[in-house]
């Protein structure tokens, strides 16, 4: 209950004030008061960007569309690096189950963590999907944590490729250029793929490992990762895709060998990224140079 009130209050704010609401919830997260006019660290300067630079632009509303980012990818020349799409719906009953292939996903567009991830279709429960994306469709993502620029996406349902259970390589893009990345794989229990992801850990540019720790992501650090073969290929691709942006997370898939693009991430942890130790948050911070001239 008590969360659902928070949950409430915090979705008035955002209608009301999506400034208001950040800057509430970043003095609640943080303890202390949200710089907008110098912004120096990088929670500061990724929210300065959701408040002033990214929340009514249409390139990126576009690229965080889980459809329409493929016009964007496709002026890139960088299409074919999607998953296969296999149809497209304004609502889930005019989703044709049967004519789909024995493994895919389902996405809606419109915020993150609406996804059905299925590698046996025989044991989809078509009800249950319909119903849930008929709840995820009447969802305003960009309520949650006042990321306007969800707000103007028409929403849609949309079935891609499953690729399988791959690492996903997550390229921190400053200025154009990755400097940071993490890596995750999709949590399974008893042969089941969830929704959520398993952390991996942090790497830098020449895949050596970055002793930190970002809260609530506990890292798998006894697993041993390989550099990729297609390392820097990923990075020449990232480079393309953030080449637009001030900030950007490019998010990346390796398929035995072959690259494939997940997402962009405008917004990484909603602006809210605790990482251990501290002074990190500031030395990333650093990396990204932002034309501030003033809180609007």
């Amino acid at each position: 209950m008590i969360k659902k009130v928070k949950d409430l209050i915090k979705r008035g704010l955002t209608i009301i004030s999506p400034k208001l609401e950040t800057q509430i919830g970043f003095k609640i997260s943080f303890k202390k008061k949200l710089d907008l006019k110098n912004p120096k660290d990088l929670n500061e300067k990724i929210l300065w960007l959701k408040l002033n630079l990214y929340n009514n632009n249409d390139i990126v509303t576009n690229c965080i569309d889980k459809f329409k980012i493929r016009e964007y990818l496709k002026k890139k020349n960088l299409e074919n690096l999607l998953p296969k799409l296999y149809g497209v719906y304004n609502k889930p009953e005019e989703i044709i189950w049967d004519k789909l292939p024995n493994s895919y996903v389902v996405k809606c567009n419109h915020g993150c963590g609406y996804n059905i991830i299925v590698p046996d279709a025989k044991k989809l429960n078509k009800e249950k999907a319909v119903k849930q994306l008929t709840k995820w469709l009447k969802e305003d993502y960009w309520k949650k944590s006042a990321e306007i620029q969800y707000k103007y996406i028409k929403k849609k349902i949309i079935i891609e490729e499953y690729l399988g259970d791959v690492k996903n390589y997550k390229f921190y893009c400053f200025n154009g250029e990755p400097k940071l990345l993490y890596i995750s794989t999709n949590e399974t229990l008893n042969g089941e793929v969830l929704e959520k992801d398993k952390y991996i850990d942090y790497f830098d540019m020449d895949f050596k490992h970055i002793d930190c720790q970002l809260k609530e992501h506990p890292n798998n650090d006894k697993e041993k990762i390989d550099m990729p073969k297609c390392f820097e290929e990923m990075k020449t691709i990232s480079r393309k895709l953030s080449e637009d942006f001030p900030f950007v997370r490019v998010d990346l898939y390796d398929v035995s060998g072959k690259v494939y693009i997940s997402e962009l991430t405008f917004i990484p942890t909603g602006g809210y990224m605790h990482i251990t130790p501290s002074h990190l948050i500031d030395e990333w911070g650093s990396w990204l140079k932002l034309d501030v001239k003033g809180d609007r």
